[in-house]
């Protein structure tokens, strides 16, 4: 595949394969678990399977030194091939000790996956078409939910565990194939030196965490217990998998697509804070619904709003992330930006399910809006900085680059 849409093809597929276990694990097993009769606070520790996530920045360096994104990325993808036959032998109910430790290394094998597939987007986009990388990861990421958290979903409740499993290797398997028409630019010369030391002195990325902190936990807490909340308001798991699967694709979906066109022309400063609005809404939506139960169709268009503000700003955000980016190590300096985010999820996951046992989802959602207020102030401040404004710390001149 050659141009534009041959590369935004590709990417599309690899964000898909990275993010189906992330959406099994995120929005999909709660629904299972809740259903059966497993407590909110416990459902909120199934975050901890997210610390891969956290900690990726502390190998990203290897991904950046050794060997291409295709063979990490071809490694990766078989290895979770693998894993989803392994996870087959345990129920998530009956045996969800011994199925836990399956899960974390899932985590850990996708988060490397991340890695080198953002490493890939960043290096074949320049700043004029970065919305295009960033794009097809939010797109991407929303057919991976379709199948990690829908058709995962319909396929359990259809089939079983065993079954539903085998189509998740199916499908790693199938995402694989387009990989071997991925072709990048030569990497930079200092590729071979990167290392986290050489992020911190990135002065453009430090600045953007304090908004990445704000704005996403208010997105994440805001998430974080949708699922549970559907099933407490009397939707089984059938309807859930329509809603937060196929509902949540083409929604997400036609967001992003929205997005990417909306950046392209506007900025991505107006598309997040249009987004912003758009996410306050619903929270605020959310919030009345909590504490004055009303017609459940009325909170599923609710979550869909949100899951719309959600897609929206992810295109925004991420193209002004990966814009933060060295490009001689791209992969280490986005890899700690999302391991700053894969911790904010881990906490706010925790967080919501703690707060929403206690004293109920409205606090959950209240909160999650007060986070995207204080984020907002900061957008045009943090969206419009460019890496190339940050120089980084020299290297010693006795190494020499690989």
């Amino acid at each position: 595949m050659r141009g534009n849409a041959g590369l935004a093809t590709i990417l599309l597929g690899l964000y898909a394969a990275q993010s189906v276990t992330g959406s099994m694990v995120q929005t999909a097993l709660p629904v299972v678990l809740r259903d059966a009769g497993v407590p909110l606070d416990r459902i909120g520790f199934l975050s901890l399977l997210f610390l891969p996530w956290v900690f990726k920045m502390l190998w990203a360096p290897l991904v950046d030194r050794f060997a291409s994104p295709r063979i990490w990325i071809l490694s990766c993808q078989g290895l979770l091939c693998l894993c989803f036959l392994l996870a087959a032998a345990f129920s998530p109910v009956d045996g969800l000790a011994s199925l836990t430790p399956v899960l974390f290394a899932m985590a850990a094998i996708a988060a490397t996956q991340d890695i080198a597939t953002d490493a890939a987007g960043i290096h074949a986009t320049g700043p004029e078409n970065r919305v295009l990388a960033s794009g097809a990861s939010t797109v991407g990421g929303y057919l991976g939910f379709l199948i990690g958290g829908g058709i995962w979903l319909w396929t359990y409740a259809q089939y079983g565990w065993v079954p539903s499993m085998m189509v998740l290797a199916l499908v790693m398997l199938l995402l694989a194939l387009p990989v071997a028409q991925l072709n990048l630019p030569a990497v930079p010369a200092r590729r071979g030196e990167a290392s986290l030391l050489r992020s911190l002195g990135n002065r453009t990325l430090l600045a953007g965490i304090g908004f990445l902190i704000l704005w996403q936990a208010g997105i994440r807490l805001g998430g974080a217990m949708a699922g549970p909340m559907l099933v407490d308001a009397g939707l089984d798991l059938e309807a859930i998998a329509w809603l937060r699967g196929a509902g949540g694709m083409v929604v997400g979906l036609a967001a992003a697509v929205v997005g990417t066109f909306a950046v392209r022309r506007f900025g991505k400063v107006a598309v997040l804070v249009l987004a912003g609005a758009l996410a306050l809404a619903s929270l605020a939506g959310l919030v009345w619904w909590s504490l004055r139960p009303g017609p459940v169709p009325v909170l599923a268009a609710l979550q869909i709003a949100l899951m719309s503000a959600t897609a929206i700003s992810f295109v925004a955000l991420y193209a002004a992330m990966m814009d933060w980016c060295a490009p001689d190590q791209a992969a280490t300096d986005f890899a700690l930006l999302q391991s700053l985010d894969a911790a904010i999820a881990v906490v706010t996951g925790i967080l919501a399910g703690q707060m929403a046992e206690a004293w109920g989802y409205a606090p959950v959602f209240a909160l999650a809006g007060v986070f995207l207020l204080l984020a907002l102030p900061f957008t045009r401040a943090r969206l419009d900085r460019k890496a190339i404004a940050a120089p980084l710390p020299p290297l010693p001149a006795t190494e020499s680059p690989t």
